[in-house]
């Protein structure tokens, strides 16, 4: 009875979010047509195909250092807070400095909006009993040239799991080593400030139990919730406008796709036996929002990927997400009502210049096998964005709920949690099953 009070409840919560965006969901779905109509679309895929097609942003360094797995927490940066009073912070210049041949003195820390993984020495906290203990754990710095020669830190947090085969944890939950077929390793990319951390943990340690091994990316990059404010004048200055966000976003993206590459090596060289060459990426929201982008980085290397409630045009999710007050990084705005002529050209402007926006890197993947988990009624990651990244990676296989971003994670991801694992091994070659029913 209980269960069936928790799925009525559910259909309910998700009518009612349908109810509250449908009319922002019906004005942004008639926005996708016209994106795929954009000019010289039709030889963008082409252009995909040559990695100089992409240019991505410069680094002084990017380094790597291994960090004793502890409980980790997120802080967020306040606006009237300063960081690098801690030893972490002073170990981290220090180690970017040094190995990027900088001067110490030039590094600066992260400013307000920015997040900061801190992982000190203990014991993990009995919630993350569901993904079970790391094995490993990373930290990627970079070093980013200022106009007045001073150089920006970025940290980027990872830890790593082993499957479950033959340990007493498996044995406990009963699983058996010839049902835990092998896989691969799962680049895990979670929703925004590490988010929906209980969901994340459950499928880690599915994931395990079914022979995986699983990078977890703790949070986007530390300055990708930086703060940054553009205002945009209706007719005039929108394509410079536009051209600044598109440098803004792209460049955050762009340090999630280089961590990932830089952890990924770290590990293949400390721990020969990981199946570094057999990658799946996973991005949950705002993880799935930057996956092609770090997919992009290392095609070749990606065998499949799974997208949660994702979706491209970073500036109109960042402009139109119910989410925008609370995530309070990038805010782009009006200084006064727009007509529709000045929303297309801000629309146009930003896609002609952000080349490392999903809406670009996503047909880097079009030869990968591809997943989408989609809520037809989401506005976190508002359906059209979601929608219109389908289109970009050649509409692939989608599984679509008529619910919203928190209905979709909440409810619907745990429910077909073991429909997914089944679909990675059947994309991947992992398993000889029949691939998962579409809804």
């Amino acid at each position: 009875m209980t269960h069936g009070r928790t799925v009525w409840c559910s259909m309910l919560w998700a009518a009612a979010l349908m109810f509250c965006a449908a009319p922002t969901f019906v004005a942004a779905q008639a926005q996708i047509g016209a994106r795929e109509q954009r000019p010289g679309h039709t030889h963008e895929a082409e252009l995909a195909k040559d990695m100089g097609a992409l240019e991505w942003p410069g680094r002084e360094a990017i380094v790597v250092r291994e960090v004793e797995v502890g409980p980790w927490s997120l802080h967020r940066i306040g606006s009237w807070e300063t960081v690098g009073g801690l030893p972490a912070d002073r170990d981290a210049a220090a180690f970017v400095a040094e190995k990027g041949g900088l001067e110490p003195e030039t590094i600066r820390f992260e400013q307000a909006g920015a997040i900061v993984v801190r992982m000190p020495a203990g014991e993990l906290l009995p919630t993350a009993g569901l993904a079970g203990k790391p094995v490993a754990a990373c930290e990627v710095l970079s070093a980013s040239r200022r106009e007045d020669g001073d150089a920006d830190l970025e940290r980027t947090a990872f830890v790593l799991y082993e499957p479950r085969r033959n340990d007493t944890d498996n044995q406990a939950r009963g699983v058996k080593e010839e049902d835990s077929p092998a896989g691969g390793l799962v680049v895990l990319l979670p929703g925004m400030f590490g988010t929906p951390e209980p969901v994340i943990d459950s499928m880690v340690g599915q994931l395990r139990d079914r022979g995986w091994h699983v990078l977890r990316m703790l949070t986007h990059s530390s300055r990708f919730t930086e703060r940054a404010e553009f205002v945009l004048a209706p007719g005039g200055g929108i394509a410079d406008v536009a051209a600044q966000v598109a440098e803004v976003l792209g460049d955050r993206a762009a340090e999630c796709a280089f961590a990932v590459e830089k952890a990924c090596e770290f590990f293949a060289i400390s721990r020969p036996t990981l199946p570094i060459d057999r990658r799946v990426a996973f991005g949950m929201s705002g993880g799935g929002m930057v996956l092609p982008t770090v997919v992009a980085r290392e095609p070749d290397a990606y065998k499949a990927a799974v997208f949660v409630g994702a979706g491209c045009d970073f500036a109109a999710i960042a402009m139109d997400s119910n989410y925008a007050e609370w995530i309070d990084a990038v805010r782009v705005s009006w200084a006064s009502d727009p007509t529709e002529a000045d929303r297309t050209r801000f629309t146009d402007a930003y896609l002609d210049a952000a080349t490392l926006d999903s809406y670009h890197t996503a047909l880097f993947m079009r030869d990968i096998p591809a997943l989408m988990l989609h809520g037809i009624s989401d506005r976190a990651v508002p359906a059209a964005t979601g929608d219109l990244l389908w289109h970009r990676l050649g509409k692939p296989e989608r599984w679509t709920v008529p619910a919203g971003h928190e209905v979709l994670f909440l409810a619907y991801l745990p429910a077909r949690a073991a429909d997914v694992l089944d679909w990675m091994e059947q994309a991947t070659g992992s398993s000889s099953t029949s691939p998962a029913p579409s809804p």
